[in-house]
């Protein structure tokens, strides 16, 4: 069986838009993540937290944005991966079309 059977999963022209999107979720994935890691207050709204509890207190606010920006960074990383898998797909078509 030939190798090229088993290895292209895309064409040329969707491993490109699929790295494309990649590097861009990288990047905002990853610039919003450093904005909840140094707690913005614009992004307060955005944890997840119940309305009618007003009794806070600044450590669980701040364990909250912790872990936004945790989750934010391990979107970051799934983009990653897709990236590594456009570019891989990328180099392949480009052989093949060689």
């Amino acid at each position: 069986m030939a190798l090229s059977r088993f290895c292209p999963i895309c064409g040329p022209k969707t491993s490109m838009c699929c790295m494309v999107f990649s590097v861009w979720g990288i990047i905002f994935l990853g610039i919003l993540g450093i904005m909840f890691y140094t707690q913005s207050p614009l992004l307060f709204e955005d944890i997840h937290y119940e309305k009618k509890a007003s009794d806070f207190s600044i450590s669980e606010i701040s364990d909250r944005y912790q872990s936004t920006a945790y989750n934010c960074w391990i979107a970051a990383g799934g983009y990653v991966v897709t990236m590594i898998i456009a570019f891989w797909q990328t180099n392949w078509n480009n052989r093949l079309l060689l």
